[in-house]
C-alpha cells in the first residue's frame, strides 16, 4: 500500500463546494483502487486548508485514478475551488 497526502488551500468561502466535489470524486477514485481515508479541515493555522489522506494499492493505481476521464471532467470545478495543492506520496513505517 501507498498513501497520498493532499494538502489543499481552498479559495475563501469554497469549503462547502469542496466537500460536494469530494463526495463526487471519491467514488470515481475508489473504482480505480484509491480509497479516501479521511478529509480534515484546519481549525488553527493557515486558513482555508484541508488535508486529505488517500490509500492506494500502488503508485500505478494512483496514476490511473488521477487520469480517469470522469475525474478529468471535474478539473474546471476543481480550479474554481482549489487555490493551491501539494501532493505527497507516503509509505507506512513498520511500527507496532
Amino acid at each position: 500500500m501507498v498513501y497520498l497526502q493532499a494538502s489543499i488551500k481552498l479559495r475563501p468561502g469554497k469549503q462547502a463546494e469542496f466537500v460536494a466535489m469530494l463526495n463526487k470524486a471519491a467514488p470515481v477514485l475508489a473504482k480505480r483502487g484509491v480509497k479516501l481515508l479521511g478529509s480534515y479541515a484546519s481549525m488553527v493555522g493557515r486558513l482555508n486548508t484541508v488535508v486529505d489522506l488517500w490509500e492506494a494499492t500502488d503508485p500505478n493505481a494512483l496514476q490511473a485514478a488521477l487520469s480517469d476521464p470522469e475525474l478529468q471532467n471535474m478539473a474546471p470545478q476543481m480550479a474554481d475551488i482549489i487555490e493551491d495543492e501539494t501532493l505527497t506520496l507516503l509509505t507506512k513505517l513498520p511500527i507496532g
